[in-house]
């Protein structure tokens, strides 16, 4: 029997010729937002990341709720108001109290490592407003969705990190009951959580995989029972998968380490330096401002061996796992790098150097795989994140899906950071011809391509 992940994934991959997937979706008021009567807290400059996250097309159909304990502000579950209204001059948002102590019992519940997480400071729950979404990117919502809650995750972590704070992904936890807890909507979706930890805290120290990202809590042995949901009120596809990847039940909450990659075939390029270190790119962060999603077509510019490397090996300032316990490929596909030939590459973090698959592609023909070829014209450099879907879901469970699509989110939110830093120009593309992509760069039968993002100068 098939995995629903790997149903759910096709039926998105776009195809030359195909119908769109007409989309059943519920008739109802968007929710309110306004948290009427509920009691707020100005948010200043540089207590929240200035240079936001990245979204498909600006949508910013991520919500984020906070759990605070032992903080400056009172105890309690808030959510965090963007569009707040005050009259500071630099306010640049609000947390608007949703929820006291029992709220937090609740929340802290729904988690596997009840006491790691009852012990964190904040607590970031990261939902998915699927209804700003879906009118745009169809079927195609629930992933991208996904996609841009990892990019707001990386963010956080990024900012508080900067701060020189400990951030922990935690991927495991009962969905229905962070759900129900927050009075979310049917539309809005619990999909990841960070604990955040000061610098000076013991516990940080013995986090359940030290913050490397390297293990996952697997739904894998919920799935011997029927996955149960009302057709009615989840009418569409991406709904169902979303059942599918739900946790129910704590006692069948697997935690699984991934094994480390091996070194891959081909000629190996060693990439360069970093033109910072860690230290100094966290704080050359607090100098970009939230850009908008650039449209434009690239300018034909070669990238400079550094960049190049540099924005490859800034993915592990953060986690480059942050969610999924390492199952995401990495593929980079070379067209204007000095110094590196044109080609396909598989990009291995461990040995910070790049593999060589294939050899010389065509840009026009690798324009010609996307439903827009003016976006890919003039690409520089593009990655492609692929997952052998079967592999991932035998391994995690149909949660795996959601790791993997969290995990493109950040490496496309660091990529489109570094590109910053460096003035060059960062894009993810949803609308391209999945095969004809995979047979171009001669991807594995076995892999979908999970992600793309281009890289060029705009």
């Amino acid at each position: 029997m098939r995995f629903f992940s790997e149903k759910y994934h096709e039926s998105i991959c776009l195809v030359r010729k195909e119908k769109p997937v007409d989309v059943c979706w519920e008739s109802q008021k968007n929710p309110d937002r306004r948290y009427k009567g509920c009691n707020r807290i100005d948010l200043h400059q540089g207590e929240i990341p200035a240079f936001g996250y990245v979204s498909g097309d600006n949508l910013k159909p991520v919500g984020v709720y906070v759990v605070v304990r032992g903080r400056k502000v009172p105890d309690g579950v808030y959510a965090y108001d963007a569009v707040g209204k005050s009259k500071v001059p630099d306010v640049v948002g609000q947390l608007v109290r949703v929820g006291g102590r029992e709220e937090m019992k609740k929340i802290v519940a729904a988690f596997p490592d009840k006491d790691f997480a009852e012990e964190a400071p904040l607590i970031y729950i990261f939902t998915g407003l699927l209804e700003r979404s879906v009118w745009h990117y169809r079927e195609a919502a629930y992933a991208q969705v996904m996609q841009d809650v990892g990019a707001c995750a990386a963010s956080v972590m990024l900012h508080s990190k900067s701060k020189g704070a400990k951030v922990f992904a935690l991927g495991g936890f009962v969905d229905d009951e962070i759900a129900v807890t927050l009075n979310l909507p049917v539309t809005e979706i619990p999909l990841a959580a960070l604990a955040v930890f000061p610098e000076y805290s013991e516990l940080a120290f013995d986090s359940v995989d030290e913050g490397v990202g390297e293990t996952a809590y697997s739904n894998r042995s919920e799935m011997e029972t029927e996955i149960g949901y009302d057709p009615a009120r989840y009418p569409a596809l991406f709904m169902r998968q979303n059942r599918a990847e739900n946790i129910t039940d704590l006692t069948k909450c697997i935690r699984i380490r991934r094994l480390s990659a091996q070194a891959y075939p081909g000629e190996e390029f060693p990439l360069t330096p970093a033109k910072y270190d860690a230290a100094s790119y966290l704080g050359k962060l607090e100098d970009i401002e939230m850009s908008s999603r650039n449209q434009h077509p690239f300018r034909k510019v070669g990238f400079d061996l550094d960049d190049f490397s540099s924005m490859l090996r800034w993915l592990e300032v953060g986690q480059i796992n942050l969610f999924g316990a390492g199952l995401l490929k990495i593929w980079v596909i070379s067209f204007d790098v000095m110094f590196v030939y044109p080609g396909v590459y598989r990009y291995v973090p461990v040995r910070k150097s790049v593999f060589m698959q294939s050899a010389i592609l065509n840009i026009k023909k690798f324009a010609k795989c996307h439903a827009v070829p003016e976006v890919a014209e003039n690409t520089a450099f593009a990655l492609l994140l692929t997952a052998d879907l079967n592999e991932s879901c035998n391994l995690l469970g149909e949660r795996a899906y959601r790791y993997m699509n969290l995990n493109a989110g950040y490496i496309a939110q660091s990529m489109n950071l570094s590109g910053q830093m460096l003035r060059k120009a960062t894009r993810c593309e949803r609308f391209f011809y999945h095969d004809e992509l995979k047979k171009l760069c001669e991807i594995p039968e076995g892999e979908s391509i999970v992600a793309e993002i281009l890289v060029g100068k705009a």
